[in-house]
């Protein structure tokens, strides 16, 4: 006999972003007893809330929709109980400030090209920072593997990039290709034909980024450190 918990939740997350702590795919053995109780532990201290329903499996309410109040790593628990002691299982979520995010661009730079868009927004958030969070990670990792580092040759992180701004239409247009792309079900309806008309403006974005960057990590952008790459042609510090 077994319980088996499991939670599932974004690693990072926003101040006062809402987000969706899931214990839907919560089961047992078929030998354990019936499920009579879920709960759920935004973050330790905080308290277990019930949101089962029923002891019958699967249960579509075994989940949290959760906004943190404070920055921070908050532990998330799911408790589950059958006819014996509870089983628990804890999730680390890091929970950042508008600023610690420091991301390149907003939902409010979407709306300017997709008015509508914030409502596709899925179940259990009010934002699409988790897609803008990837464009950053994208464009980062393309500064890697296009060989851009640091004067100890680290790869670029986004503290180094200073001048945010720079990355804004790069990351707009990316950000909308990688919604449009969520929503695409067919081979060619109208989400994946704008997902290439997105992918088309991320090469023009790019191409016209000058990347200055904090060479030396000094927390400053020097003149010898001014648009010193265009990302259209390359690394060259001749």
């Amino acid at each position: 006999m077994a319980i088996f918990p499991d939670l599932k939740v974004e690693p990072v997350v926003q101040v006062n972003d809402l987000t969706r702590l899931d214990a839907r795919s919560v089961t047992k053995s078929i030998d354990e007893a019936a499920i009579t109780l879920v709960e759920i532990e935004p973050e330790s201290g905080a308290g277990f809330i019930d949101v089962s329903s029923s002891g019958t499996l699967p249960s579509s309410s075994w989940y949290l929709d959760w906004a943190y109040s404070t920055n921070g790593s908050k532990t998330a628990s799911v408790r589950v109980t059958t006819s014996g002691a509870p089983v628990s299982l804890s999730k680390t979520i890091n929970v950042l400030t508008e600023a610690e995010d420091s991301l390149f661009s907003s939902d409010s730079d979407l709306i300017i090209h997709e008015p509508d868009i914030l409502n596709w927004v899925r179940e259990g958030r009010r934002s699409f920072l988790d897609y803008h969070r990837r464009s950053q990670e994208l464009i980062l990792d393309y500064l890697r593997i296009n060989g851009y580092r640091t004067i100890d040759g680290s790869k670029i992180t986004k503290a180094e990039l200073l001048d945010k701004n720079e990355f804004k239409e790069w990351s707009v247009f990316l950000t909308l290709k990688l919604i449009m792309e969520s929503r695409s079900n067919q081979s060619d309806d109208i989400f994946l034909q704008k997902a290439r008309f997105y992918e088309s403006k991320v090469v023009e974005a790019r191409a016209s980024v000058f990347i200055s960057y904090d060479f030396d990590k000094d927390g400053s952008i020097g003149d010898n450190e001014k648009n010193i790459f265009n990302t259209s042609i390359g690394v060259d510090r001749s």
